[in-house]
């Protein structure tokens, strides 16, 4: 990761922990964000978030909100109402919903 993307990177977080008023964690083995006792794990690539790109994110943190900032394919999606039903998709940097969680 170069420099350039990791500042992108950190930036979307900072939008995103505003966007839902949550705090910016990141470092290793910790999620990107607190909320409550959530685990935020966001996501800035340039193309949406792919089915396997979804599971990396989940496995490295078992986030409980996923946010990526350019949305998800359909696969993705697909995905994550079949077999992630714990898991909320947020897209956008304010984090509009597109998949909500199932308690």
């Amino acid at each position: 990761m170069t420099d350039n993307n990791a500042k992108k990177g950190k930036r979307a977080e900072k939008k995103v922990a505003k966007g839902i008023d949550g705090t910016r964690k990141a470092g290793p083995n910790n999620p990107d964000i607190k909320k409550g006792g959530d685990k935020v794990e966001v996501k800035d690539y340039k193309k949406p978030l792919t089915k396997f790109q979804l599971q990396k994110a989940y496995q490295q943190n078992h986030a409980d909100v996923i946010v990526s900032t350019k949305g998800f394919n359909d696969e993705a999606l697909d995905h994550a109402k079949k077999n992630m039903p714990k898991v909320q998709l947020r897209r956008g940097k304010t984090g509009k919903t597109l998949v909500k969680r199932k308690s």
